[in-house]
């Protein structure tokens, strides 16, 4: 039985850490109240050899991994593969959306994994140090799973955790991380979401165990947390990892009115910025405008298919109409904007992939914001993964699922999509360089810190838009080359795709090139 007494660490976390990972660092926080000792790793690919020093040295007792979805699931079990060699004894579990939801699964995958940790992991895993080394209490311990007698075991559901006011705020590090200058941390004010996309897994998640759909820690828990950062870190931007900072329901609307007020006692409104994700049909001008008022900078949409039919498919519950009303809002309240968007899907037809071409050209012209777009995936345990078994569509493996489309045309079509446009949809290089600058430019500017100004707005408007229209236009050419020869004759006539693909790369390059000189100016000007 592990004992707040061990010399040692008591546990260590390892996951991925782009941002702050609010799971693993709330468990930590929860840990540490009751006195144990505990250790956070960040996860890099192919740095398995630095998790193995720090796991030499603090000997923990119980290592355990965020695996979130099922594609990290190969990169995670080779790391614990790795670590078994070496002679890692500690006990291994693992946490996180798939794991969760299909944990006999993941048991089978990843044979190194000795128990998971279903669903909230705070109570869950503080049971589970408590009786590590007594398997027959295991039986008796709600939200985990395990293998015995060669089949797994999975213990009743633990009820979500009901007032979130009760946790200890998340574990932070001693720096705070920084985003062109600005001292920045991660949020949750709530868990949960009502909704239900069908390609989402976030409902099933929070739906499976007994509790509430979403719960939300009171406004001033949140505020009293954001105004100790401030205090302690000097965090000025704050970035909420909420799956839906939703104001459609007048409770939620009443919520976050509170938090406004809050956030007005103690002072913050007028020296803090923040960024929330919410849906489309949550936007609205009155109660937008209070919030930015209070210090609202960004807004992440949830927007996914720019057709009727994607958006039923998706089980968006909204419009394509309501999509363009939503976008139009936040760019009349100059926000910070970037939304999600599916170009392909299940349902994907020529005609509706041509819809959501003209959408985005529609929508990215003016060079507001960077257009991105790729292939709806279909996750571990969600509504759209199971349609696509039942009708016999799903391909591909547990860890990389995928599926075919109705036509063969269109499934090169997508392939050629995605060769064509990996790049500059997903890579560091890509747009995601031109909505950095686009974001920090932004932020130096609402801080109005020296020699934002001096960048010129006008310019990197125009290379997103050039970006945009490339986008938009190779796009289309590539659906007039389908539609003229054909996939098959398309495959033999390897210039025409050669000619298509050097306009795409050439004019990107450009694009991004101008952009770092952007950059540059913008981070010279901190010096």
């Amino acid at each position: 039985m592990a004992t707040a007494q061990h010399t040692n660490t008591h546990v260590l976390l390892i996951g991925y850490e782009n941002q702050e990972n609010l799971g693993l660092r709330s468990i930590i926080a929860s840990l540490q109240e009751k006195a144990y000792t505990t250790h956070l790793v960040p996860f890099f690919p192919g740095k398995d050899s630095l998790v193995l020093d720090e796991i030499k040295k603090h000997k923990p007792l119980l290592i355990g991994f965020s695996l979130i979805f099922q594609f990290s699931i190969e990169t995670f079990s080779s790391l614990m593969r790795y670590l078994r060699a070496n002679g890692v004894s500690a006990h291994f579990t693992a946490g996180g959306h798939f794991p969760s939801l299909r944990p006999s699964e993941t048991l089978e995958l990843i044979p190194e994994l000795d128990s998971i940790v279903r669903f909230e992991g705070e109570e869950t895993l503080l049971e589970l140090l408590l009786h590590l080394e007594d398997r027959d209490c295991w039986p008796a311990i709600k939200g985990i799973a395990y293998r015995s007698n060669n089949s797994t075991v999975e213990t009743p559901h633990r009820p979500l955790i009901e007032n979130l006011d009760t946790l200890p705020f998340v574990y932070r590090n001693e720096s705070a991380q920084t985003l062109g200058g600005i001292h920045m941390a991660s949020m949750l004010a709530s868990r949960g979401c009502y909704f239900n996309c069908s390609f989402c897994s976030i409902r099933q998640f929070y739906g499976t165990a007994p509790g509430k759909l979403r719960r939300s820690r009171s406004p001033e828990n949140v505020a009293e947390e954001m105004q100790s950062l401030f205090k302690k870190r000097d965090v000025r931007f704050f970035s909420f990892q909420d799956d839906d900072f939703a104001s459609r329901s007048p409770a939620q609307k009443t919520w976050i009115r509170a938090f406004l007020k809050a956030l007005r006692q103690k002072e913050l409104s007028s020296i803090i910025k923040w960024k929330i994700s919410c849906r489309v049909d949550d936007i609205e001008p009155e109660l937008l405008k209070e919030m930015v008022e209070h210090g609202l900078f960004a807004i992440y949409l949830g927007v996914e298919s720019g057709n009727e039919i994607g958006l039923k498919t998706l089980n968006k519950q909204v419009s394509v109409q309501k999509n363009i009303e939503a976008i139009a809002i936040v760019k009349a309240f100059n926000l910070a904007l970037s939304i999600g968007f599916m170009l392909f899907d299940p349902s994907s037809t020529f005609s509706s992939i041509t819809e959501n071409i003209q959408f985005l050209a529609t929508v990215g012209q003016d060079g507001y914001f960077p257009i991105n777009f790729g292939k709806m995936l279909p996750y571990g345990g969600t509504p759209i993964e199971q349609q696509l078994r039942d009708s016999g569509r799903l391909t591909g493996t547990v860890t990389h699922p995928d599926y075919e489309f109705l036509t063969p045309d269109l499934n090169w079509y997508a392939f050629l999509v995605q060769k064509l446009f990996a790049h500059r949809n997903f890579s560091p290089e890509g747009i995601a360089s031109l909505q950095n600058t686009d974001f920090e430019y932004r932020l130096t500017e609402a801080f109005n810190l020296k020699g934002a100004a001096s960048l010129q707005q006008g310019k990197l408007r125009d290379l997103i838009s050039q970006s945009n229209t490339l986008a938009t236009q190779t796009l289309k050419n590539l659906i007039d080359a389908i539609g003229t020869m054909g996939a098959e004759e398309l495959l033999r006539e390897e210039k025409t795709l050669l000619s298509i693909a050097d306009k795409e790369w050439t004019g990107e390059s450009k694009i991004q090139h101008e952009n770092n000189i952007l950059f540059n100016e913008l981070y010279a000007s901190f010096q």
